[in-house]
């Protein structure tokens, strides 16, 4: 019975690890990309002078959020941050997203998990464009 109950249990578990998920599907857009924002134009002069030279130590990009990924949604987001002199992002920030609601919650999450070397001096007002396109992710 034991060796029964062990083998129903290992093939529960091994059934699990080949149902697809839902990300295994093409991802086809459904929602014109936007036009990828003029960062600079947004900078001020005294905005992350030096970030520029930042080396990344953990950098993951951010999922594709589920939502978006199902209804073939893409856009993009700017993310303002500080480096702290211990090289760990602070007060992430949402500056601008296209479309308002989809992306940001993942873009935060991600970027409050970044860690860099440390910096000669702490950074301010760091802006970083990141792409939801296609069913991909990627730095502007």
């Amino acid at each position: 019975m034991r060796s029964f109950s062990g083998l129903l249990a290992l093939l529960f578990v091994s059934a699990c690890a080949v149902l697809p998920l839902s990300s295994d599907k093409p991802f086809y857009p459904k929602s014109q990309y936007p036009p990828d924002p003029w960062v600079k134009g947004y900078a001020d002069p005294d905005d992350c002078i030096g970030g520029e030279k930042l080396a990344a130590l953990a950098f993951a990009l951010p999922d594709y959020p589920r939502r978006a990924y199902r209804t073939g949604r893409q856009g993009w987001i700017i993310i303002r941050l500080d480096v702290d002199a211990s090289g760990t992002t602070q007060n992430v920030r949402i500056e601008r997203a296209l479309p308002k609601g989809m992306f940001e919650t993942a873009s935060k999450r991600a970027a409050k998990q970044w860690k860099f070397a440390p910096p000669a001096s702490p950074l301010e007002n760091c802006r970083v464009l990141i792409r939801y396109k296609l069913g991909g992710v990627s730095l502007g």
